[in-house]
């Protein structure tokens, strides 16, 4: 049956999904299909999409216990990641800057263009 074979494939791709940490490459390799195949069945089976999101989300959320480990243990990068990332406003180390026109109007812009006077080339009137 064609049905129960791309099923079967379907699922020889999740376990590869999930042992090669959700490298799609890798997984497309192990079960030789090509990446356009997994694109098409991740666009035309929902329950597929689903499958592979709750993959990436497993994975995100053991490599963010590992980061949160790290922290717990002084690690100084892993706590410096973990605040920029978690409380932007608070630690992030960039300035934003927002300009507005007068009483909070859009900018108004006035390009002047100058072009040079034409030479005399050396004649005199």
């Amino acid at each position: 049956m064609p049905g129960s074979t791309g099923s079967t494939k379907k699922q020889r791709f999740l376990k590869a999904f999930r042992l090669t940490k959700c490298n799609i490459s890798k997984a497309c390799e192990a079960i030789n299909i090509n990446r356009q195949t997994y694109y098409n069945w991740l666009e035309k089976d929902p329950k597929f999409a689903g499958a592979v999101r709750e993959i990436e989300d497993s994975l995100t959320d053991n490599i963010e216990n590992a980061l949160f480990r790290k922290a717990e243990l002084g690690h100084e990068r892993a706590m410096e990641f973990y605040l920029v990332n978690r409380k932007k406003d608070k630690y992030s180390n960039t300035n934003k800057t927002e300009l507005t026109g007068t009483g909070g109007s859009p900018l108004t812009f006035i390009i002047e263009k100058s072009y040079p006077k034409p030479e005399d080339n050396g004649k005199t009137s």
